[in-house]
Order: structure tokens, then sequence, then C-alpha cells
């Protein structure tokens, strides 16, 4: 991969690190909202309300990241840079392949 293409990929890293950092964030949030069973109540009872507040806390985490202008700005952010590492990456490969194939015929555009 060229410069430009290992930049281009750092940053689609980068975004989506960010946007998930969020997210943590956001399930942490809600999960020290939640607290504990009481001691009393059957293991296994205790053990399905435990898992369905975690999902629930997941979803609502999500929900609550998703809503988030910033947060949604970073994911914006983050997808323009997977498009541009991808049309990066892209243009890269039609190079190799036109270099390897020795330039065998005039580039063309699409709207030819």
């Amino acid at each position: 991969m060229t410069d430009r293409s290992t930049e281009a990929w750092n940053r689609v890293g980068d975004r989506f690190g960010a946007w998930a950092r969020t997210l943590v964030e956001q399930y942490r949030r809600r999960a020290e909202d939640g607290g504990q069973p009481p001691a009393e109540e059957p293991r296994l009872e205790a053990a399905l309300r435990a898992a369905t507040r975690q999902v629930d806390v997941a979803l609502s985490s999500l929900g609550d990241t998703l809503r988030d202008p910033e947060a949604k700005q970073t994911l914006s952010e983050a997808v323009r840079a997977l498009g541009e590492a991808l049309s990066v990456t892209f243009s890269e490969l039609g190079e190799q392949i036109r270099t390897h194939l020795g330039g065998a015929g005039p580039s063309r555009s699409p709207d030819s």
C-alpha cells in the first residue's frame, strides 16, 4: 500500500475508534444506573434479569449514541473516511492492474 492508502485507512480506524469510544461511554453510564439484583432472588431469575438488563443497557447505549449530535458527527466522519479510503485503494489497485497489464489500451472513462 502507498502512503496515501495507509493514511486513508488510518483515518478510517481513527474515526470508527472515536465513535466506538463514545458508544462505550454511553454503555458504561447506562450500566452504572442499573444497580444489582437483590440477594434473595432465585439464581435463575437473577441471571435472566441481569442478562435482560445488559441487553437493555447495550441497546439503550447504542440509541443514546446514535441520537447524540457529536456521536452522529463522529460516525459521519468515520463513514466519509471509509469511503475515501476505499476510493484511494481501488484507484491504486486500478493503476497497478493497468501497469501490470502493460497499459493494454487507452484508459477509458466510465462515460465512454
